[in-house]
């Protein structure tokens, strides 16, 4: 007996197509699982990289917190200096400071003249 060419005419199309639907099947489900890892790590990393973020945003507002109360301390000093120097002017400049000093004529004017000057 001589054996025919079989070739595609005898091949079961519904087998066939149910092959290559399962096939696709296969890929589409691990083409789906990929993307779900893919997903699930991206959204990981996104969450960890918010968390680095927050923390080192409150790190930097802690520090500018304590470096606006060093300022406002020393803004407090300084205007307490300020207030005590202006007392100490007005008060040298109302009292009558070298009345007791034994000075030459021209040194009290001299002296004088400074305070007026002011």
């Amino acid at each position: 007996m001589r054996r025919k060419d079989v070739g595609l005419r005898n091949v079961n199309y519904m087998i066939f197509s149910a092959g290559i639907l399962l096939v696709l099947i296969w890929l589409f489900s691990l083409v789906t699982y990929g993307h779900d890892q893919y997903r699930r790590g991206y959204n990981q990393g996104r969450l960890a990289e918010q968390q680095i973020q927050q923390k080192a945003q409150a790190k930097q507002q802690a520090a500018a917190n304590k470096l606006s109360q060093d300022y406002e301390k020393q803004k407090a000093e300084n205007e307490v200096k300020r207030d005590e120097q202006k007392r100490q002017i007005t008060k040298i400049v109302k009292v009558p400071v070298y009345s007791n000093v034994c000075l030459d004529a021209s040194g009290v004017q001299l002296i004088n003249q400074a305070i007026n000057e002011r």
